[in-house]
């Protein structure tokens, strides 16, 4: 191809993805050939895949070009969105990547606050948005910055910003938030009052009727009334319910439900009959709150596919039962409707009435179906069951299985604050809370805030632990890790407790050898690296593996070769499946070079 037939095709690639064709301008970035002679193209395709939704083929071109360009801050960025797109925990730590290597990169920066906040982590998201309004000084990214201080807890330092970064507007829910997180409730009414004024959108008359209602409860009933009659609103009709309960006038709050469930009759309204099986309760209607839950429960496990509104329920109706019936009867009536439908949420609820009523051997039968059917939740809930029969050693084994099953970040870190809770103290389990800090170790660029205050938590445990046995040399080690894993807004743990530990250890120690020491660089090629080659081949697939074997036999292979050799079209998918699984365990395998007439050329670069 002549440079000028480059040039053409080249401009032509970016005018239609300007223009949002991305499937022609993917096909040029393909006509001129996507390889070394111009990484920008390379770069396009995958923009052009990721914004056609084929994140695994994006995924692979970006992975094929930080084997050219590990450094560069962008593709880590653009690999953390593409990874974030499809739901995977490895996302954070490629826009973490991304920041590390240029802390000035503003779109990195930006992205990773993002996908923090998406995350419902703001106290992770607040170090990069300071610093990205430090760089920038621009109103929306000091916005976002106001967010993630209220999300996190630091409403009046998010104030702060207001009239020196932020300008104030009429309508600001951003500052009425702030306002509520830092508790001034009379100053957020009076500004979410005049921003009703000013737009009439319904949830600001929301939020300034939850403001009265935090200043003044009976003062706010009557607001409440009156915006209530006036609007309509079945979400201030709720809040305006469960305020009259709140105060303890069940008749007025019955009223108000009767008129939410009579306006939308073809709206299942599940929260408010809710609320109405429990002020039927309330003013000791006994049958009709029995036939109220009884056909909400029926109704909502059928239909409902929300396990914290279950539980609320069930936990409800478990309670009304034991309250107005005979244990037997309670038990009777609960059975006969929950039972039929056999998943945890109901299995556990059914272990509790037997916890409740007194029935052990049966509580722990159901406990355990619900493991079975849930590892997780499930598993969970069965541990806690046996913690509290003081069966330790049994609740143990269930942790430790439900950590070996649990494949995402979150689902660990669920865990661990079980195992970190004070009620239950299983972290005196000494495999349990190694096994616990292993793994949160091993995820230490994937954990959340929470997270990575469960890791320093468990890790001043441990050092607690070893000062006891007078094992200082470990005591500091832990003291180390813990240290490294507090994160920057910490709400249950202080980086002192940690220098307390390690002052007390040089006191107490008789010799202090040191617990760093200097790092062994690996050369590469060397026996590890052969041995994790050895190990990914193993847990490729037939297809993979033959390859692999033909790759490291030829050096080299084009697209065409390499459907002979599999006798499917399907070559490229399996290749960006090699490049995907092989970046996953952190070595470098295939990489490609280039379009030639036989179509993509493959080379094997593991030697």
């Amino acid at each position: 191809m002549t440079d000028g037939r480059f040039e053409d095709i080249r401009r032509e690639s970016f005018r239609l993805f300007e223009e949002g064709k991305y499937a022609e301008s993917l096909e040029q970035c393909r006509a001129a050939g996507t390889a070394a002679p111009d990484p920008q193209l390379a770069i396009l395709a995958a923009r052009n895949l990721f914004n056609l939704g084929r994140f695994d083929e994006a995924e692979a071109y970006v992975r094929d070009l930080l084997l050219k360009m590990p450094d560069s801050s962008y593709l880590h960025s653009f690999l953390g969105r593409i990874l974030g797109a499809r739901g995977e925990d490895t996302a954070v730590s490629e826009h973490a990547r991304a920041v590390l290597l240029d802390p000035a990169n503003q779109e990195a920066l930006r992205n990773y606050a993002a996908y923090r906040v998406a995350a419902g982590d703001s106290r992770m998201a607040v170090p990069a948005l300071r610093k990205l309004v430090a760089l920038t000084g621009r109103e929306d990214d000091a916005r976002c910055l106001v967010r993630a201080l209220t999300a996190s807890g630091q409403a009046s330092e998010a104030l702060l910003l207001f009239g020196r970064d932020v300008r104030r507007r009429e309508e600001d829910p951003d500052y009425i938030a702030a306002l509520m997180g830092a508790g001034r409730y009379q100053d957020a009414a009076r500004e979410a009052a005049a921003a009703y004024r000013v737009s009439g959108k319904v949830p600001l008359a929301r939020v300034y009727l939850r403001a009265r209602a935090l200043n003044d409860p009976a003062a706010a009933a009557g607001e409440y009334g009156e915006y209530f009659a006036t609007l309509r609103d079945p979400e201030i009709g709720l809040d305006y319910a469960l305020h009259l309960r709140a105060l303890g006038r069940p008749g007025e709050a019955m009223s108000v439900c009767r008129q939410l469930l009579d306006a939308d009759e073809k709206s299942s309204g599940y929260p408010v009959r809710l609320l109405t099986c429990r002020l039927n309760a309330d003013l000791g209607e006994k049958d009709r709150a029995l036939g109220c839950y009884e056909h909400l429960v029926r109704d909502a496990l059928q239909n409902l596919d929300d396990r914290e509104f279950l539980s609320d329920m069930l936990s409800g109706y478990r309670e009304f039962l034991l309250t107005y019936f005979p244990v037997r009867d309670a038990e009777s009536r609960f059975l006969s409707i929950v039972s039929a439908h056999p998943m945890a949420v109901s299995l556990l609820a059914i272990a509790r009435l037997y916890e409740d009523i007194g029935d052990l051997s049966e509580a722990r039968s159901y406990s355990y179906r619900a493991f079975r059917s849930d590892f997780l939740q499930g598993g969970m809930a069965y541990a806690r069951f046996l913690a509290g029969q003081k069966e330790f050693r049994e609740s143990e084994k269930i942790l430790l299985y439900i950590l070996s099953n649990a494949k995402r970040t979150r689902e660990i870190e669920s865990v661990a604050g079980l195992i970190l809770d004070d009620q239950w103290k299983l972290y005196r389990r000494p495999r349990l809370l190694s096994r616990l800090v292993g793994m949160l170790e091993q995820r230490f660029a994937l954990l959340s805030s929470d997270g990575l205050e469960y890791l320093a938590v468990a890790c001043l445990v441990s050092a607690g632990s070893a000062r006891r046995e007078k094992d200082y040399l470990q005591c500091k080690e832990y003291c180390l890790r813990g240290l490294d894993a507090v994160p920057a807004i910490a709400a249950h743990i202080r980086p002192a407790d940690f220098l307390e530990l390690i002052h007390a250890c040089k006191e107490e120690a008789v010799c202090d050898p040191p617990v760093m020491r200097p790092r062994e660089r690996e050369e590469e090629g060397g026996p590890e690296h052969s041995r994790a080659i050895r190990e990914f081949m193993e847990s490729c697939d037939d297809q993979e593996r033959r390859i692999l074997e033909y790759l490291l036999e030829h050096h080299e292979a084009n697209e065409i070769e390499l459907r002979r050799l599999l006798n499917t079209r399907r070559v490229v998918g399996i290749m960006n499946r090699i490049i995907q699984k092989s970046a996953a365990s952190g070595i470098a395998v295939i990489e490609k070079r280039g379009v030639g007439e036989g179509g993509e050329i493959y080379a094997y670069i593991a030697e």
